[in-house]
């Protein structure tokens, strides 16, 4: 799996790029990534784009994400329910609401869409 993380000064968000098959691992890694450069800009909007991802993860390890997510951030000083998270999916999207609803019942904010403009202006609001 190839990914990128970057800030986007312009919108103020941590935005991420994923393609390839998508495992366990490397939800993890990238989820390193993404909550490193949110504490270092101060950043609480994350995009992450799963269009071209072909997800690997099993129903439990779906159930297992959000306790995995909070650890991560929780290992920065950062407070997970404090951020907020949108993803585009274009592959498996009832995978991705099945994953939205799991982390919302978990207290995260998160939201899935297929559309880049409309999940940006979730975001931020705008």
């Amino acid at each position: 799996m190839s990914h990128t993380v970057i800030y986007n000064s312009e919108l103020h968000i941590v935005e991420s790029k994923l393609q390839g098959d998508m495992t366990l691992g490397e939800v993890e890694e990238i989820i390193t990534k993404i909550a490193e450069i949110a504490k270092e800009k101060d950043c609480r909007f994350i995009f992450t784009d799963f269009r071209k991802v072909s997800r690997k993860l099993s129903v439990l390890q779906i159930y297992e994400l959000p306790d995995r997510i909070k650890n991560i951030f929780t290992s920065f000083g950062l407070t997970v329910w404090f951020y907020k998270r949108a993803n585009v999916a274009a592959k498996d999207f009832d995978d991705y609401v099945f994953h939205e609803n799991v982390m919302v019942n978990r207290g995260h904010n998160e939201k899935v869409f297929t559309n880049i403009d409309q999940a940006v202006k979730w975001l931020i609001g705008k």
